[in-house]
């Protein structure tokens, strides 16, 4: 058996996800895809996670301790126009300041594998992010590099 349905079988990269959406004829988005239209103008989420960015969230975890937790929500990146997070619930947001700057951060997301940890310095404090690591190309695109949100 040769080909490439073969070796992407053997390399894992195919999911289900990616087979359904073969079947309906319907492309998945690129990183190259997701700049060029962030670079036309067009607005775009991105999910992600954190736990400081629009203020901590405290959880008892026995003992009179607290942890805070890592939050779902959505970072919204445009051109000319300050990204958001917002959480996915609770309904808090918060519009980030610029100057920005992106460094990487060592270190796995629990229980999202397939995420990459950020420090992201802004003009109000450092926080952290974490998203897809499909996603990554253009979150460094857009706070580092990019044209839109400098």
């Amino acid at each position: 058996m040769t080909g490439s349905r073969a070796e992407r079988r053997s390399a894992g990269t195919e999911t289900m996800l990616d087979v359904l959406l073969r079947w309906t004829w319907i492309r998945r988005r690129t990183p190259a895809r997701d700049i060029a239209d962030f670079d036309a103008g067009q607005p775009l989420r991105v999910v992600g996670f954190t736990q400081t960015i629009g203020g901590t969230v405290k959880v008892s975890v026995g003992k009179g301790k607290q942890v805070s937790r890592l939050r779902q929500g959505y970072l919204r990146l445009a051109v000319g126009e300050a990204p958001v997070w917002s959480d996915a619930r609770g309904g808090r947001s918060a519009p980030l300041q610029a100057p920005f700057r992106l460094k990487p951060a060592g270190g796995k997301v629990r229980l999202a594998p397939k995420f990459e940890r950020y420090e992201l310095v802004t003009g109000a404090g450092t926080y952290d992010l974490a998203v897809p690591k499909r996603d990554g190309e253009l979150v460094r695109h857009a706070f580092g590099d990019g044209p839109g949100l400098r």
